[in-house]
């Protein structure tokens, strides 16, 4: 994996994630002073100003995505044993959450814009919202979804989409902080 500066191009670092494999993810933290890659065994972040290397899970192997909190708190990614959330600063493991429920080796997640809460679709289809610094399951709502469905905010934080075989469901605001199953669409490719 390189790191290059974007205006010159130039290189700056060569990571290594020391697996052999490839590198499916990458992912800047909320400062840009890190970035996070995953490989087939190795989780690990990069010091930016000093290609300083912090293996953040020896134990977690691949991981389908993860996110970081815009408020640069929080990590979270969906694993074998949940969802799992880290100390973006520190990169310890704070809490798992969701247990069996949300567990498998594709899930997604997505933090709020105002970095409240994280979601996530459970194995039932159903989709969650946690908050991470507690762990608490605050919402669920929806039904059908697929488990291993992309997740996205609008930059407003009012909408969410999940989406997965070509189907886009649609969250809106239901009230207060909830959020409810606006509009169901499918898009051919």
């Amino acid at each position: 994996m390189k790191i290059l500066e974007v205006a010159t191009g130039k290189e700056l670092f060569t990571f290594s994630l020391g697996d052999g494999g490839s590198v499916p993810g990458v992912e800047f933290n909320a400062t840009g002073s890190h970035v996070v890659a995953s490989g087939s065994t190795a989780f690990v972040a990069f010091k930016i100003s000093n290609g300083e290397k912090t293996v953040i899970d020896p134990s977690i192997g691949w991981v389908a995505e993860y996110r970081f909190s815009a408020d640069g708190r929080f990590m979270a990614a969906g694993g074998m044993t949940g969802i799992i959330i880290w100390d973006a600063r520190t990169w310890k493991e704070l809490r798992r959450i969701g247990g069996d429920a949300v567990s498998g080796d594709r899930g997604h997640v997505a933090f709020t814009r105002d970095s409240k809460y994280v979601a996530a679709i459970d194995n039932s289809g159903r989709l969650h919202f946690w908050d991470p610094a507690t762990g608490a399951d605050v919402l669920a709502t929806g039904e059908g979804l697929r488990p291993d469905g992309q997740l996205e905010f609008t930059p407003d934080g009012r909408v969410m989409a999940a989406g997965a075989d070509g189907q886009v469901h649609v969250f809106g605001p239901g009230g207060g902080a909830s959020f409810k199953q606006a509009e169901t669409g499918s898009q051919k490719r």
